[in-house]
């Protein structure tokens, strides 16, 4: 079995690697297989489903673009400051593990959201974001974020200032120029404090984009980043059908390159490699070989509206939230053991991913959550059981020797 789980984990880097953070947090895998319930290590919230950019690759384009307006979906709210307290509040009392701040749209429209950062760091609650950086400035954000965070990740997704403002459509005055001054500004703030935090610069790769792979690393080379993330676009239901690029994309055009950048960038380039491995490997069903969406019961998403969601995937989809912060608390919510069972049922047995995208967020973790659930489903004796743990116990201490931001899904 160890043997098996160190495969899984061989497939990620140690900032992004699922599989791993799914053994490092083996104790509320194990609470959720012997009692099918646990709190939520990751918590994903978006504090805003407005967006300052228009990017058609987004993952929520059909919340918030304006071509989206027509959709059910369609939603560009932002969360109440008495809405978003009060869920900083049941998360520090449920004792959720981390949070991250993502979006629906870009975290930092919210006015509040500074003070629900200062909250939770008053808590010790580990915190990462996602953003567009465009708005640090306008909310004063840099030393809030350099004291509380644990990373903070600037979506940058080109390598040249044209193609940014091309594919990103900022708003007025919160271009290519305004990224750099506010990750520059991030960054001297973070080295003056004594690097708290990591920060990070991510690229999203389309078929728009990769040309600009090693643009991208000369472009950020020289910066003092933690690391330079690349990752494949995925293509989400809601758009061309939510069918994925072909093999011969990834294998002849993009992985050229990505060496070429990594040998630019060294020990700063990150790829979430394990995505790119199931579409150039296994085309057909890209790796979904589980059948029930285990990930999701650890790492459940709260939209800008109100509602909890099962995934960040499933955002704006009513039918897949277990309730609404509009009428429950989370923690009644994601007590509510029968409703969350319920949404999970109809995913996982009635439609069978049918109307999930593929390569989703919590695919990865899903394929060593699965492996855990079935060979947990034959132990027979209690010494089975035992050496069950023992050898899951081994592997914890294992992978939290090299792993990095461990909460963080």
């Amino acid at each position: 079995m160890l043997e098996k789980i160190n495969d899984y984990i061989a497939r990620g880097t140690s900032i992004f690697n699922p599989q791993a953070k799914v053994v490092a947090n083996i104790d509320n895998v194990m609470e959720f297989l012997e009692t099918k319930n646990t709190s939520p290590v990751l918590v994903e919230i978006d504090p805003s489903n407005a967006c300052n950019h228009g990017c058609y690759f987004c993952i929520s384009s059909y919340i918030h673009l304006p071509e989206s307006k027509e959709l059910e979906t369609f939603d560009r709210s932002i969360m109440p400051k008495d809405m978003l307290m009060g869920v900083c509040e049941d998360l520090v009392s449920l004792g959720v593990k981390a949070v991250n701040w993502t979006g629906g749209g870009e975290p930092t429209l919210n006015p509040h959201l500074k003070y629900a950062i200062q909250y939770m760091g008053s808590n010790n609650i580990p915190m990462g974001m996602f953003t567009n950086g465009a708005l640090l400035d306008k909310f004063d954000l840099f030393d809030t974020l350099v004291d509380n965070m644990t990373w903070v990740r600037i979506s940058v997704d080109a390598g040249t200032e044209k193609t940014y403002n091309w594919i990103r459509r900022p708003g007025r005055g919160q271009d290519w120029n305004k990224m750099h001054k506010n990750l520059t500004k991030l960054i001297d703030t973070n080295n003056a404090a004594g690097k708290k935090i990591d920060i990070g610069v991510g690229m999203v790769i389309t078929p728009d984009t990769y040309g600009e792979i090693v643009d991208y690393a000369n472009a950020f080379k020289d910066f003092d980043l933690d690391y330079c993330q690349f990752k494949p676009e995925i293509v989400n239901r809601e758009r061309e059908d939510g069918i994925q690029r072909d093999v011969e994309f990834w294998n002849e055009k993009v992985e050229p390159l990505l060496d070429e950048a990594k040998e630019i960038l060294g020990d700063k380039f990150q790829l979430n490699g394990y995505k790119i491995t199931d579409l150039g490997e296994d085309p057909k069903i890209l790796g979904r070989n589980y059948k029930k969406c285990l990930g999701s019961q650890i790492q459940p998403c709260i939209g800008a509206d109100g509602h909890v969601y099962v995934c960040p995937n499933q955002r704006g989809y009513k039918q897949y939230s277990y309730g609404s912060l509009h009428e429950s608390t989370f923690k009644d919510i994601w007590n509510n053991l029968e409703a969350r069972q319920a949404v999970m049922h109809q995913i996982d047995d009635v439609e069978c991913f049918k109307f999930c995208t593929q390569l989703c967020k919590p695919h990865e973790s899903n394929k060593m959550f699965w492996y855990l659930y079935e060979e947990h489903g034959k132990l027979k004796t209690n010494e089975e059981k035992q050496l069950f743990k023992n050898i899951l116990t081994d592997a914890k201490e294992k992978v939290s020797g090299f792993i990095k931001h461990k909460e963080f899904i």
